[in-house]
């Protein structure tokens, strides 16, 4: 029994050293853009949305669970973007809720082209459950005394470079680097968020009036660990069916090297106003016995105030 409660203590203890990593990689991040650079914050010009749920690791016991809900628009005759993010992920006994308003100027440089500068200001909560692992003595008051849980400010900030067909952003998550300092019934921890870097592109270019393609590329990094590179491309068909397939290299490493995911996604736009997407990963390598792959499904809105439809399509 001793031997299974050290080897839980020095379990949460590398997690919430690794806290820096937590960060979610959504297998689509264009799903909703505004999760990684709040620059993006009235960019598609309407009043829109995006709502996201993410299941990692299907069938392995405690694995993650994330909800993401971002909302975002134009000021209206101005060059002002506002917007509203929730975010609340569930690994084990770790849960850590984001909530944040985005502030968002969008600089004309063409007819066509805009850059867009974003801050967001947050209030990050971790929290540790103790009494939710299972042990074989569940009277063990080490664990059964509660839970620990502090709020701490933070703030993230990005440029987003944008066109019709084409994107380039750089964002940085994590300006404060917050440190959780908390103390629970059971003891007291602490737990720090690093800042941590993006930088993404993309565009779409047409084989046909109903075919087309959209390349992109993420480029993610955070102190302390290696460089995550997402490289995505879906065929568009009749501007409104999205088929993708990408690679994501991984920080896992196994007896070859760094393991890498393969990334399948399905996206349908109706009408240009509500989007439904869907997206499945796995390492190619590992999946099966032990797990069956990620989960994600999103919802999406946009809402034109001025006119009753949208006359043509948004790519990003």
């Amino acid at each position: 029994m001793k031997t299974k409660i050290i080897s839980t203590i020095i379990g949460i203890t590398a997690s919430l050293g690794l806290f820096a990593q937590q960060d979610v990689s959504f297998s689509q991040y264009f799903f909703n853009p505004l999760y990684i650079n709040p620059a993006y914050a009235g960019s598609r010009g309407v009043f829109s949305g995006t709502m996201v749920y993410r299941t990692q690791w299907v069938g392995l016991e405690g694995a993650p669970t994330t909800e993401s809900v971002g909302m975002h628009g134009m000021v209206p005759n101005s060059n002002v973007g506002l917007g509203l993010q929730f975010y609340n992920d569930n690994t084990g006994p770790l849960t850590t809720t984001d909530v944040s308003a985005i502030f968002a100027y969008h600089l004309p440089l063409s007819d066509d082209m805009k850059l867009s500068f974003g801050i967001e200001g947050c209030m990050d909560n971790l929290s540790i459950a103790m009494n939710r692992i299972a042990l074989e003595n569940q009277a063990d008051p080490t664990f059964n005394a509660g839970s620990a849980s502090a709020w701490v400010p933070d703030a993230n900030a990005g440029l987003y470079l944008y066109k019709d067909r084409f994107f380039a952003g750089f964002s940085v998550k994590h300006l404060l680097q917050p440190n959780f300092g908390m103390e629970g019934d059971y003891s007291s921890t602490s737990a720090q968020l690093y800042r941590t870097y993006y930088l993404t592109s993309g565009f779409v270019t047409n084989f046909s009036e109903n075919l087309g393609i959209r390349p992109s590329i993420l480029l993610k990094y955070v102190q302390g660990a290696p460089i995550d590179l997402d490289i995505d491309a879906s065929l568009i068909f009749y501007n409104k069916l999205y088929l993708g397939a990408g690679l994501r290299t991984d920080k896992r490493i196994d007896v070859n090297g760094m393991d890498n995911i393969v990334v399948l996604s399905v996206e349908y736009d109706v009408a240009n106003l509500i989007r439904f997407g869907y997206s499945y990963d796995f390492y190619p390598s590992h999946d099966g016995n032990y797990m069956y792959g990620t989960h994600e499904i999103m919802l999406g809105w946009d809402l034109n105030c001025n006119k009753t439809r949208m006359t043509s399509p948004k790519y990003f």
